[in-house]
């Protein structure tokens, strides 16, 4: 299933996911969505759809994703803090 969002916070709630496609090498990936909402929560980074691709690379080439989609799918990429503890320290550190 997959579904058009206006923010990030929008596939916090479901629990969707977002997928990601590079417009440049044609690599795919799916990001964990309510891992990413925090992320951007905790940065304080506007969670707009037209704001979120200005803050994500693609892991091949490097170049700003193309498209960005809602989804069902389980993630594949592997990103962020893996536990309480660690997104601690990055709000000590982003707030320190």
């Amino acid at each position: 299933m997959n579904d058009s969002f206006d923010l990030l916070e929008n596939l916090r709630i479901p629990s969707m996911n977002l997928s990601v496609e590079c417009g440049s090498c044609g690599h795919q990936g799916v990001v964990d969505g309510p891992k990413l909402w925090r992320w951007f929560a905790v940065h304080r980074w506007n969670g707009s759809i037209e704001r979120v691709g200005q803050h994500l690379r693609c892991s091949v080439c490097k170049r700003r994703p193309s498209k960005l989609e809602a989804t069902q799918a389980q993630p594949s990429v592997e990103f962020g803090p893996r536990s309480e503890r660690e997104w601690q320290a990055v709000v000590k550190r982003l707030r320190g």
